[in-house]
C-alpha cells in the first residue's frame, strides 16, 4: 500500500509539472523550494499534504479534509474581544486568521493525531515550522491544556503578544465584564 502511495504522488508531482509548461525562455529558473510532506511512518499513520484550500484561525482544509489543529484553541468568528482603554469590541479572530493565511501559503504537511465525534484532529508543519506551536507562540491561539505548546504561550504572555496584549480583554473575560456592566446600568 505505501508503494502505491508512493507511485502515485510521483505520478502526480510528474503531471503537475508537465500541466505547467516549460518556463518561459527569458526566465532565470528560480531555486525550488521543497514541497512540504509528512515525515515516514513506520506504523502507516496517517498524513494529508499540499496546497490550504481553506482555514480559519485554529483548522485548515487540504485535499477536501477539514484538520483541526491539536493543542491549540483559537478565537472563532463570533468571539470580541475588546480593549480595556477605549472599550472597543472586535473580532479577535482576525488577526489570527490573517496570519493563519500567510503561514500557509506555501503549502501544509499534516500528520492526522486523531478522528474523534467526526472531528479530524493533527499537527501540521508549514515552511516556517510547527503550525500550532507558531500561532500559539504569536499569541493568537492559546495552548490547550496539558498540550505540546505551553511553553510557547509562556514566552507570548511574557511578551504580551497578540491575545495576551496589556491591554485586551479576552473573549470570555470580555463577555463577563460586558454582563456585569449591563447589570450595573
Amino acid at each position: 500500500m505505501h508503494a502505491i502511495a508512493l507511485g502515485l504522488t510521483a505520478l502526480l508531482l510528474s503531471a503537475s509539472a508537465f500541466a505547467a509548461g516549460p518556463p518561459p525562455a527569458s526566465a532565470a529558473p528560480a531555486p525550488a523550494a521543497a514541497p512540504l510532506r509528512c515525515a515516514e511512518d513506520a506504523e502507516g499513520g496517517a498524513c494529508v499534504w499540499g496546497r490550504v484550500e481553506g482555514f480559519d484561525a485554529g483548522a485548515v482544509q487540504v485535499r477536501g479534509l477539514h484538520v483541526a489543529l491539536a493543542g491549540i484553541t483559537a478565537p472563532g468568528r463570533k468571539d470580541l474581544c475588546g480593549a480595556k482603554s477605549s472599550k472597543d469590541e472586535f473580532d479577535c479572530a482576525r488577526p489570527a486568521r490573517k496570519r493563519m493565511g500567510e503561514l500557509v501559503a506555501k503549502g501544509v504537511a499534516c500528520e492526522i493525531l486523531d478522528v474523534a465525534s467526526g472531528q479530524v484532529w493533527g499537527r501540521c508543519k508549514v515552511a516556517d515550522g510547527d503550525l500550532g506551536r507558531l500561532m500559539v507562540s504569536a499569541g493568537l491561539a492559546r495552548a490547550a491544556k496539558d498540550g505540546p505548546y505551553a511553553e510557547a504561550q509562556k514566552q507570548a504572555v511574557t511578551a504580551k503578544r497578540g491575545l495576551w496584549a496589556a491591554d485586551m480583554v479576552l473573549p470570555r473575560d470580555w463577555e463577563n465584564a460586558r454582563r456585569k456592566a449591563e447589570d450595573e446600568d
